[in-house]
């Protein structure tokens, strides 16, 4: 491999600010290294449970917006 996939796709992120199991500077900079789309929520480490509709809008948002788009 030579490419990581982020590097050559649009990205996104969802990025929970209450979570404890990950730093969050980290969290931040990976995703605008990544030249992600970012969305902060606050909630915990299992966000896609407590908050399945923010994350289903990103992947909605994601989908629609990538469709046939390379960088």
């Amino acid at each position: 491999m030579t490419n990581a996939a982020w590097r050559g796709k649009p990205s996104w992120a969802v990025i929970a600010t209450e979570d404890k199991s990950f730093d969050q500077a980290m969290l931040q900079h990976m995703a605008k290294r990544m030249g992600a789309t970012i969305t902060n929520v606050s909630a915990s480490h299992a966000l896609y449970l407590t908050q399945a509709g923010v994350v289903s809008d990103v992947i909605v948002t994601a989908a629609q917006n990538a469709a046939g788009e390379t960088r």
